[in-house]
């Protein structure tokens, strides 16, 4: 298929450009976001209500990505926003797609509590005070899309989804960590691709 090295050759290439050609690094970084949700209808010519959420995700992740390609504290807020909707999108799917194992739920969900009380502090000392809350409600959010991954999994077995959850959670914290923690090239070039794979995971399992 060759939409999925298209994906991550445009990640890779965004991630490496980056602050040289911010310009052909958000061409690149909005090709692969555009072929992941091609890649969607490609795989899956039947409609259900699991993939049209995906798609949901698959686009508010879109947005999310066009605004985090520019600088400023907006963009940030709108791709903060975009991608919360996203992982409700994602939380939704998971329901759609199986019942969700309560035992899996409860264990998962205190690990990504702890998970999320961990990020929360470490991002505290670093963060604007007006910026509190909205992180506070994203974490929360997105420890809960991958407590949900884990218990869909365990009904319906496919253990590409948790995968794919919980790579999106780790570029997201290399995504906090270059907005608020440390600047460095490290966290795109290990960032972007982690997502990029994470949403091509989840655009395969409709």
């Amino acid at each position: 298929m060759i939409l999925v090295p298209v994906i991550l050759l445009s990640a890779i290439g965004s991630a490496v450009i980056d602050e040289r050609n911010p310009g052909l690094s958000r061409v690149l970084k909005m090709a692969a976001s555009s072929a992941v949700i091609a890649l969607v209808f490609v795989l899956s010519p039947e409609h259900s209500a699991y993939l049209v959420l995906i798609v949901v995700a698959l686009v508010a992740s879109w947005v999310g990505d066009l605004a985090l390609s520019f600088d400023g504290r907006t963009p940030f807020l709108v791709g903060l926003v975009a991608f919360a909707g996203a992982h409700v999108a994602y939380i939704a799917a998971f329901f759609a797609r199986s019942a969700l194992d309560t035992t899996t739920l409860a264990i998962a969900g205190i690990a990504m509590a702890a998970f999320a009380v961990v990020v929360i502090r470490w991002l505290s000392p670093h963060r604007p005070e007006e910026l509190k809350l909205p992180i506070i409600v994203y974490v929360v959010i997105i420890s809960v899309m991958v407590a949900t991954a884990f218990a869909t999994n365990a009904t319906d077995p496919d253990i590409w989804i948790p995968l794919a959850a919980v790579a999106f959670a780790g570029s997201d914290l290399f995504v906090a960590r270059q907005r608020f923690v440390t600047s460095s090239r490290v966290n795109r070039l290990v960032g972007l691709p982690l997502y990029f794979v994470a949403q091509t995971i989840f655009a395969t399992t409709p």
